[in-house]
């Protein structure tokens, strides 16, 4: 149960500051037995949190997203209405990591003995670009410019979340620092844009793995962790929101730093 419990928390934790889900799970995975722990595997686990997260934000988020889905109805003029804009731009940024992250999933090797290094630089070498744009970038931007350039240009940027350490939402915060956009602006829509991105994720890895096979939906492993996993998201979205309103991302970069850090000194000392 206890084990369960810290999986969630590691997962709601990460999955939304720019602090790398994937590193830190991987992170994990790797020193814990997940069959010994639990009955589910570890494929189970990392599908059934990955959606708790995604209830988490569609939740926090359902009256934004309801505006977009009716500003649906003048389709053909989103410049009548600024959440159909913001709608349009989010699916363009995620055309880039769909395609590349399909075939960076099929190549790339997360078992490799080097994964625990790979996490560890690039979880510092991104939170050093992290604090030059979050502190020397301008904040003039807001929703209202964001436009198809500035999309596809944050979208392609994102895909260098794939690598595991750089962080999904790390990621969409570099690219849209770099842009001049406010902090408030970048988290929304860095947390906006891991809709697709986990249902996308998850997706893949269910069509993609013969093995994957959940017995009974309704057992209390699967409601626990799928519950944690909301709740705890739903508390650092909420942090997260409440955080960049009053303070800069400077905590993050903090703990980039220590936790790349770590796992470097680490793989050099085992």
């Amino acid at each position: 149960m206890l084990f369960l419990v810290i999986f969630c928390l590691i997962q709601g934790f990460s999955e939304f500051l720019p602090i790398s889900s994937q590193g830190h799970l991987i992170v994990f995975n790797n020193y814990y037995n997940v069959d010994y722990f639990s009955e589910l595997s570890i494929l189970e686990l990392n599908v059934i949190s990955h959606f708790g997260s995604l209830f988490a934000v569609v939740f926090y988020y359902n009256k934004l997203l309801l505006k977009m889905i009716k500003g649906l109805r003048v389709f053909y003029r989103p410049d009548l209405d600024k959440n159909l804009n913001l709608l349009f731009n989010l699916i363009i940024s995620t055309i880039p990591i769909v395609i590349i992250g399909y075939f960076f999933g099929k190549n790339f090797n997360y078992n490799a003995e080097s994964i625990i290094l790979i996490i560890g630089y690039t979880s510092v070498i991104f939170a050093v670009i992290l604090f030059i744009l979050d502190k020397y970038c301008l904040m003039v931007r807001n929703q209202d410019a964001i436009n198809f350039k500035l999309a596809i240009f944050t979208g392609f940027f994102q895909c260098l979340a794939l690598i595991p350490g750089v962080s999904r939402a790390g990621a969409n915060m570099i690219a849209l620092r770099s842009l001049g956009f406010n902090r408030n602006f970048t988290v929304r829509y860095s947390n906006l844009l891991s809709i697709p991105v986990i249902i996308g994720a998850t997706s893949f890895i269910i069509f993609n793995e013969n093995n994957f096979f959940i017995n009974d939906f309704l057992n209390l492993n699967v409601v626990l962790v799928f519950f944690l996993s909301f709740l705890f998201s739903l508390i650092f979205i909420h942090f997260l929101i409440t955080w960049v309103r009053k303070s800069s991302l400077l905590i993050f970069i903090i703990y980039r730093i220590l936790f790349g850090t770590f796992l470097i000194f680490l793989f050099y000392t085992s």
